[in-house]
């Protein structure tokens, strides 16, 4: 009896360690990871997967600079605010037009999962949770940053799917020049 409740115990270790494997080493763990096998330096939402909105304005130069407010958005997992790892890259390779800019508005977003005035909160927990790193990580003035929660009121795709929730759970910048 002693040796299978030993063996329970190592297994229970053994199982939680293998939970974390990140194989593509795209920032998501391969138990939450959608698209496995994500090239290396390639951004991804918070599913692992890379974002196609960003991917048609990073090759068209025409419209990166047309939507240098709104380009960047920020992921996040289902009913959370914290700011996941694999964001921080995506807000590293904005801060140079961050920084040129005279103030920041973060507008946070839901998918229409839940009651409005929760996805309202949540929303804005999300943009202060932006905020919070921007200030902590980046050295930026939190005067400097406005925060405004949105809910699900102004979604960028249909929450049909799993994948379009995720799209609609963001955090959007927008920079007053």
């Amino acid at each position: 009896m002693r040796k299978i409740l030993v063996l329970f115990v190592c297994l229970s270790f053994i199982s939680s360690s293998y939970a974390w494997v990140d194989t593509d080493r795209d920032g998501v763990p391969d138990k939450k990871d959608a698209c496995p096998d994500t090239p290396l330096g390639v951004l991804v939402l918070a599913n692992g997967c890379q974002d196609v909105t960003e991917l048609a304005i990073a090759n068209n130069p025409i419209e990166q600079n047309s939507a240098q407010n709104s380009s960047l958005k920020v992921y996040f997992d289902f009913a959370q605010a914290n700011v996941l790892p694999t964001q921080l890259a995506a807000i590293k390779q904005m801060i140079p037009i961050l920084q040129k800019g005279k103030g920041l508005l973060l507008v946070g977003h839901t998918d229409d999962i839940g009651s409005e005035q929760t996805n309202l909160n949540l929303s804005l927990q999300r943009a202060e949770s932006v905020k919070k790193v921007l200030v902590d990580e980046f050295a930026f003035e939190p005067s400097s940053l406005a925060v405004q929660g949105k809910g699900s009121l102004e979604p960028v795709a249909d929450n049909k799917t799993a994948q379009q929730r995720q799209l609609n759970r963001r955090v959007e910048f927008k920079v007053e020049k």
